[in-house]
């Protein structure tokens, strides 16, 4: 099986700071995503080719490989291709690969994709703090599956 996953607030957890006054303040970096990472792993360990499908930008390569890699989570040699969408939507690489199995934190990523394949992630719980949550962030939390 093709299993893909994004990488930013899929896998790297981003916590929400707010100021005082409960707006967005900055995002600070977590780690792992304790629901997710082990999927991942698990996907490995099982022998089907996993893939990481981001929108961020090819010259964060090796910040990415960073957290992949041993001195982080260990699963780097596990994947079969990082791929950077370079701020484009996912959708089209994940069907020319046929991706059977997508994690994503973005609702807006998944729209387009065969019923099933899209897994939407929850997103840190930092961000269920905002005082009043947006319309993209309130459907993410409504639709969380994992």
């Amino acid at each position: 099986m093709k299993i893909s996953f994004d990488f930013d607030d899929t896998l790297l957890w981003k916590r929400a700071v707010f100021d005082e006054d409960g707006d967005f303040d900055y995002v600070e970096t977590v780690g792992p995503n304790p629901r997710v990472l082990p999927i991942l792993k698990r996907a490995i360990a099982q022998g089907h080719e996993v893939y990481i499908v981001t929108s961020r930008l090819s010259r964060t390569l090796d910040d990415v490989k960073y957290w992949l890699g041993p001195e982080e989570w260990g699963v780097l040699d596990g994947i079969k291709e990082i791929i950077f969408t370079e701020g484009r939507p996912k959708q089209p690489t994940l069907m020319a690969l046929g991706v059977e199995r997508h994690y994503d934190d973005d609702p807006e990523e998944l729209v387009g994709l065969p019923e099933g394949v899209g897994i939407l992630v929850s997103p840190h719980p930092s961000w269920l703090e905002k005082k009043t949550l947006d319309e993209r962030l309130l459907r993410a939390v409504i639709r969380s599956v994992v």
